[in-house]
């Protein structure tokens, strides 16, 4: 019989990532119109003012992975997520850019902090037997929002109303609070020797050398996709085509929601090649067709793309990394993927943007598109090639890590 995934506190988890990455999105997209609107900075300042957010990000990502199965989960989850709150009123009163940028660099930080600790939550919550299905609703929460927040992001700074991004935010950030307060979490018993092992500090303190392979495809995802995030609605504008940006978010939900009824299961039952190789060249093609844009269909087709594409590697890329990795240590698996899909998307505005005067918004989403291409034979050499997350591989990581929870069960009796 199968075990449940939908629980009181999967739905909770869930919900509270969803609402984590709605606020993120969101303001990825309204920092950069932000930017330019106010202190009248260059296309590849105000992405500089939209990626710092990752740095604060990437920083609470390796620290929270290092400790978050030692000094609690939830803890840390509610820790992060006052921060998180609090950090939202201080956008009114950065007056100039140098400013503004702190500000994001401390708010990246409670959201690095907080959506960690909520992803290594869902892994200890969720069967080993169905985490490739579990973890596929789970991230749903994250596609949607990479949606539903800059469609948001886009609409409410009509008309040159910024601040009304942030009053939503706010209320937002305040029921995710509420949230992982009643949120009741499955720890784990820390023993003195993993408590010790705090103090040391080392590569592997911070990284999960088994989660690195699957994590470097996310790295390369993460560049392509902060093309999108950042750049699609001054694109999308400079093509008179704004009402177009929005139907390629529309378009990109539907589609990260329709896929999230069968990666999940394909993964479980057939193995990660199967579905990250199309994965890969959806995600390529979606940059392609809105390099290529002229009209709305172009962004429609190009949402569905992406949702094919890029949400079902962040999804399916969770489930791999944590694949075979001890339960102290699925919250440092699970900070060592997102923190190189953040990186990606902390470079990619920067240097991406870089681009933009000498080629145009289209030559960056060719670009990007390329950097793609070649992700499809690093996958190979990096995974493929050596049958990691095959079938059979997973089938066999899954028996051992049922062997050593049932071991460690029987100690604890």
């Amino acid at each position: 019989m199968k075990q449940s995934i939908w629980t009181r506190d999967f739905i909770l988890v869930t919900c509270i990532n969803f609402f984590l990455y709605v606020i993120y999105y969101q303001l990825m997209l309204w920092s950069t119109n932000y930017a330019m609107a106010t202190w009248h900075v260059s296309i590849g300042e105000a992405g500089l003012a939209s990626s710092v957010f990752i740095i604060g990000a990437l920083i609470a990502r390796m620290l929270t992975g290092h400790v978050v199965d030692i000094l609690g989960r939830k803890r840390i989850l509610v820790l992060a997520a006052v921060i998180y709150l609090a950090a939202l009123p201080l956008y009114f009163v950065a007056s100039e850019i140098s400013l503004f940028i702190l500000v994001r660099i401390i708010h990246g930080f409670a959201y690095g902090a907080s959506s960690t600790a909520a992803g290594t939550i869902v892994g200890a919550i969720v069967p080993v037997a169905r985490r490739g299905e579990g973890i596929g609703y789970f991230a749903l929460g994250n596609t949607l929002a990479s949606a539903i927040g800059p469609f948001l992001g886009i609409m409410l700074c009509a008309g040159g109303e910024y601040f009304n991004n942030i009053y939503e935010c706010i209320v937002i950030a305040a029921l995710t609070l509420v949230m992982s307060v009643i949120l009741k979490t499955p720890e784990h018993a820390a023993t003195a020797e993993e408590k010790e092992a705090l103090k040391e500090i080392s590569f592997s303190s911070f990284f999960a050398v088994k989660a690195l392979p699957i994590s470097v495809i996310g790295f390369f995802s993460g560049i392509a996709y902060s093309s999108i995030l950042s750049y699609l609605g001054a694109y999308a504008q400079s093509l008179n085509l704004v009402s177009a940006g929005s139907l390629f978010f529309i378009a990109y939900a539907a589609l990260s929601f329709l896929s999230r009824l069968f990666t999940g299961r394909m993964l479980d039952n057939y193995g990660g090649n199967v579905v990250m190789y199309p994965a890969l060249l959806c995600l390529m093609a979606c940059l392609l067709v809105v390099g290529f844009a002229s009209g709305p269909l172009y962004f429609i087709i190009g949402g569905i793309l992406l949702g094919l594409g890029f949400a079902t590697i962040s999804s399916v890329g969770q489930a791999l990394s944590i694949q075979g990795i001890p339960g102290s240590q699925i919250g440092l698996a699970t900070s060592t993927f997102f923190v190189m899909i953040d990186l990606g998307i902390g470079v990619g505005p920067y240097t991406l943007g870089a681009a933009v005067p000498a080629f145009g918004f289209s030559g960056v989403y060719f670009l990007a598109a390329l950097i793609v291409f070649l992700s499809v034979p690093l996958y190979y050499v990096l995974i493929s090639r050596y049958g990691m997350f095959s079938v059979r591989w997973m089938k066999v990581i899954q028996r051992k890590t049922e062997w050593q929870e049932e071991k460690k069960k029987r100690r604890s009796v």
